[in-house]
């Protein structure tokens, strides 16, 4: 194994620059005169302490590495401070303890420091070591902060151009023909079912045009709009398709990224084949746990739609950004499935 001496260099170059002539300093104030009376004296006591005093930081780099990663959110700033204080004190405290015992227990003769200014020393480096970690955590906390904002910029960004896509998906002139034209057939065929289509239409625009208002949804409002939009898909292409929820009303009240459901149905939809003799089935369950299940069997249609690269990888994105894992697709040729996590209670 090669030593990167570069990579010390770079990374510990203020401890390097700064440690050796503050260990002469402290030896001096800990041991008087006698500390610079011979070339040994200053060897015997120096080779110690200044091992202690590099070693030491390098531990401590180590505690701030480790507390950073198993604390990463911004509101565990109160667990880094207390396990960084700790864990810079051990380091801190325990290698002057070892090296001051260490050279107290020698056969230095009348080397001997004063017990008096060693524990003022650790009191003076418990202080340093206090001030250390609040500046550390400052910077960190403000890094954190700056990162949260710019991840709640682009969960936005990323909701208003899904509610954007969704909007201008059913705005577009195909579906507006197509929604008049069963509209005009239904007011003559079957006025009760016309009034029913206008109120679910309304019912879709409504939450399309709300969902800008939130990045996030409960279950149960998810599934109230879905249940909208199907009926549109369903008066529109019959028995050529179907849709089944099962979900277990416990988890009503959890969140999801709005417009979620919608995104994975009109997915299946344009990739799909409806048939009346072959219909597409939508699943929508909790039967993987504390995520629903969205499940749709495949019938690809011969000629493939052309993607907007909005959909999956929207949804993806904004997991990610939410820090929630868990999120999952999978396709095994006959069923193509997508795990959506759910997030907290809903108020």
């Amino acid at each position: 194994m090669k030593i990167n001496f570069q990579h010390i260099i770079r990374e510990y170059w203020v401890e390097l620059v700064v440690v050796p002539p503050s260990v002469v300093l402290v030896c001096y104030w800990l041991y008087g005169d006698v500390y610079f009376s011979s070339v040994g004296h200053f060897i015997k006591i120096t080779l110690p302490w200044l091992f202690a005093s590099i070693v030491s930081p390098i531990c401590c780099h180590w505690v701030r590495n480790t507390t950073l990663k198993r604390f990463a959110r911004l509101d565990d700033w109160p667990k880094r401070v207390v396990w960084s204080l700790i864990g810079y004190l051990c380091f801190t405290v325990g290698f002057a303890k070892l090296t001051y015992f260490g050279l107290s227990q020698s056969h230095y003769g009348n080397l001997q420091a004063e017990e008096s200014h060693f524990y003022g020393l650790l009191l003076i480096s418990s202080m340093v070591v206090l001030i250390i970690a609040i500046m550390y955590e400052g910077i960190t906390y403000f890094d954190k902060w700056k990162q949260a904002l710019t991840e709640a910029n682009q969960l936005e960004k990323l909701s208003l151009e899904t509610q954007f896509q969704s909007l201008q998906s059913q705005l577009n002139p195909h579906f507006l023909f197509n929604s008049f034209n069963v509209l005009s057939s239904l007011i003559t065929e079957n006025p009760r079912r016309a009034e029913d289509f206008v109120d679910e239409l309304s019912n879709v625009y409504r939450y399309l045009l709300r969902s800008n208002e939130q990045e996030l949804a409960t279950v149960r409002e998810e599934l109230h709009f879905i249940r909208s939009f199907f009926h549109l898909l369903q008066t529109r292409h019959d028995k050529g398709i179907t849709l089944d929820i099962q979900v277990d009303k416990s988890l009503e009240n959890l969140k999801m990224p709005a417009l979620a459901l919608q995104i994975l149905l009109e997915n299946a939809v344009k990739h799909n084949e409806l048939n009346p003799e072959m219909p597409l089935h939508v699943d929508i369950s909790t039967k993987a746990g504390n995520r629903l299940l969205v499940r749709n069997n495949l019938q690809q249609k011969a000629t493939r739609a052309v993607s907007t690269r909005v959909g999956l990888d929207n949804l993806r994105q904004r997991y990610d950004l939410l820090g929630i894992k868990g999120f999952e697709v999978v396709n095994d040729g006959r069923y193509f499935t997508v795990y959506l996590p759910l997030l907290g209670s809903g108020k």
